[in-house]
């Protein structure tokens, strides 16, 4: 009978797998983290519907290399492509002249002119601020194409930069560069891909080579990962169902599901081997095995439950599911393997650790421990607290690459929107006097820090001569600016395009806040006119300030559920407390990791603590349940330490994994998780003996 209900559960997950394939999708942009309301996202939407973009991506190529008439192939062929809403270049580029008082025309001459059959440009673009370090650089080296994205199109970067790397390719044209929010974007995707349907297999691996060596038997390590791997294909298949997001931080959840849910088959089936000769095998396992497993998996589940809580949807998806995950991983151990086990043959286990920790050893660790935990303190207040889009990527990666190319080429990397609207919601029109403040406005706004270009009408004005009040009305009723025109002014609003070197967060929300200062020392400005800053780099930022205030309440939640069940457990307050030490002191270090490797507080990282708390309770709960027991601090070491010390290291085989992938991103997850793992093992397997011992040995001397 336990083998029809083992086949007839693996029957429903993949069931459950097919339904749910097809509703899967990825979302790769820091949107996915907000809600809709968000200050930051309600400001770029609001200047995305207004002007039509929503965001711009950088075509870099070397001039040298690239004929205009190559140029001009390019910038046709993406043209092309219908979620593009403009291209600009300098084939586009138009140089004004001063106004004609008596006629009131505009002498209009292009940069780009054709002479003997071939296109020429006019090399007095290098100093027109228009278009220098913006469509050409200032040395004249590399030529940029801006391409924006029309609105309604900037979730689709998976599908947005193959396309425009297609349309490239088509122009006849191989060496190019592509930087901007999407690109990045589309590289995330490419490494979510990876996280979803590759790199699952290889954590597989890494762990089954772990158990392999314990059990020394393939069935059994190979039956150790059924379960999490049913729970991980089980929850995939929800995932679509529920229509569920798939961003750069519920990527993971099968990947957790996995690492995580192989603990619970892997101690049942050590329970097992153990009771391999006795009667009822599989019954008497599963009554030795069913508590710990169950209390291990609602502890675990204590910790990545408080995510449900925060105001985060992607933290909401990522707590729900990956407790859905734990429960099934632990319910298919007690359900499902008992109908695949079949007794054998008793082999040793192929993990040996010391029968009793020298006290030498645990003096030293001891205070190692204390010592680190005095000067904690210090290292903590040393953690990055900045995201920044590139660092998410390695050093030798081809975007962080072209991103240096960007900024040394052209001194930026990263522009925001200033959109400046009428109180009255009408027209945009400025007097005489307004003008002259929004000039003096601009100029002051080149002088902030971290700003290395400005680019609007007031400098078309300046250069021409033309007062910026006619030369709104003249373009309204023109295309001498062509596809610039759109970039700077609609019939509602006037843009103003800031230009920075930097791309972190950190350094975005001082812009903002030194922007808004200038703003408002201009009341003739602020009295009529409404000003609304924007930037994939504010939304960032705005996801950061989330995750540190989620990290904190999260933090909270989870030790506070975790506290409850231990005491529901072991009904003791002093048993709750000295199982919650090797978890405190594993977040603690934790945070003194994140100092000494130099982890920003992000998204992924934000997720550490709590997932530490969670696995490593497991380890407190394993050995205090068996010191109950046995009422023998030696005797529950060695009846758990063997157990511990494997399902240690095979979360830390395959967390190890995440090592390898592209995105430092999981790479510093991957660095915390095993040095968090590492230490949580070990200071169960040493300071709580330890503590037990100093305790039964004063209990004993009291009786004495």
């Amino acid at each position: 009978m336990r083998r029809v209900v083992s086949f007839v559960t693996i029957a429903v997950v993949v069931i459950i797998l097919l339904s749910g394939i097809d509703g899967l999708d990825f979302d790769p942009s820091p949107a996915a983290f907000l809600s809709l309301d968000d200050p930051e996202l309600v400001a770029f939407n609001r200047i995305a519907k207004e002007f039509g973009d929503t965001g711009t991506i950088m075509i870099i190529l070397d001039s040298s290399q690239t004929p205009l008439e190559k140029l001009l192939d390019i910038a046709r062929e993406v043209n092309k492509l219908n979620w593009v809403n403009t291209v600009a270049s300098v084939l586009d580029a138009t140089k004004l002249g001063r106004i004609n008082l008596l006629t009131l025309q505009i002498p209009v001459e292009n940069y780009v002119s054709q002479s003997d059959g071939r296109l020429v440009l006019n090399s007095e673009i290098l100093s027109d601020p228009m278009y220098s370090n913006l469509l050409i650089s200032s040395s004249g080296k590399y030529y940029g194409v801006m391409v924006t994205i029309a609105e309604g199109s900037e979730l689709r970067s998976n599908t947005l930069i193959p396309q425009l790397r297609e349309a490239i390719n088509a122009s006849g044209v191989s060496s190019y560069r592509l930087i901007g929010e999407s690109v990045a974007n589309s590289t995330t995707f490419r490494s979510i891909m990876d996280l979803t349907f590759v790199y699952p297999p290889f954590i597989f691996l890494a762990i089954f080579s772990v158990y392999l060596i314990k059990f020394r038997r393939v069935s059994l390590a190979l039956l150790t990962l059924v379960p999490p791997a049913g729970a991980a294909i089980a929850i995939v298949g929800i995932m679509g169902l529920l229509n569920t997001d798939i961003n750069s931080l519920t990527v993971m959840i099968p990947s957790f599901i996995i690492i995580i849910g192989s603990a619970y088959g892997m101690h049942f089936l050590a329970r097992f081997q153990e009771n391999n000769s006795l009667e009822k095998v599989v019954e008497r396992t599963i009554h030795e095995e069913r508590v710990p497993i169950l209390f291990s998996a609602l502890t675990t589940m204590a910790g990545f439950s408080s995510y449900i809580l925060l105001d985060m949807k992607a933290f909401q998806d990522m707590g729900l599911l990956v407790c859905a995950g734990i429960f099934l991983s632990a319910t298919f151990t007690l359900v499902v393997l008992p109908g695949l086990v079949v007794p054998a043959r008793t082999v040793r286990s192929g993990i040996r650790v010391p029968t009793k920790i020298p006290r030498l050893v645990s003096k030293a660790i001891v205070w190692t421990v204390l010592a680190i935990s005095i000067i904690s303190p210090i290292l903590i207040m040393t953690i990055p607290l900045s995201i920044d889009q590139y660092a998410f990527f390695k050093d030798n990666s081809e975007i962080r690459q072209n991103a240096k190319i960007m900024n040394e080429a052209f001194g930026w990397l990263t522009n925001y929107s200033l959109m400046i609207t009428p109180k009255s919601g009408g027209r945009i029109v400025l007097t005489g006097d307004q003008a002259n403040q929004l000039t003096g406005f601009q100029e002051d706004l080149k002088e902030l820090e971290g700003v290395s270009k400005v680019m609007s009408l007031v400098d078309v004005s300046r250069s021409t001569n033309i007062p910026l009040p006619l030369l709104m009305n003249a373009l309204r009723s023109s295309d001498i600016l062509g596809s610039a025109s759109s970039l700077l002014l609609t019939e509602k609003a006037l843009r103003i395009n800031v230009f920075s070197p930097r791309s972190d967060s950190l350094n975005a929300e001082r812009l903002k806040e030194s922007i808004e200062k200038l703003i408002k020392e201009r009341e003739a400005l602020t009295r009529d006119f409404d000003f609304t800053i924007a930037g994939t780099t504010l939304i960032w930022n705005s996801v950061n300030s989330s995750v540190v205030t989620n990290q904190i309440q999260s933090l909270i939640v989870s030790f506070g559920l975790i506290l409850m069940l231990l005491f529901i457990i072991f009904k003791s307050v002093r048993s709750t407390l000295i199982a919650t030490i090797p978890i405190a002191l594993t977040t603690l270090f934790n945070f003194v990791f994140m100092a000494i490797f130099r982890v920003s507080l992000s998204i992924s990282t934000a997720l550490i603590s709590g997932m530490l708390m969670g696995l490593v309770i497991d380890y407190a709960i394993h050995f205090t349940i068996w010191l109950r027991r046995l009422n023998d601090p030696e005797k529950a070491y060695r009846q758990t330490a063997v157990a511990i010390f494997t399902n240690g290291l095979s979360l830390i085989a395959g967390f190890s994994v995440l090592l390898l992938t592209p995105l430092l991103l999981y790479v510093d997850v991957a660095k915390l998780m095993v040095s968090g793992l590492a230490v949580g093992m070990i200071f169960t397997l040493i300071l709580l003996p330890e503590i037990a011992s100093r305790r039964f040995a004063k209990r004993d001397k009291k009786r004495t």
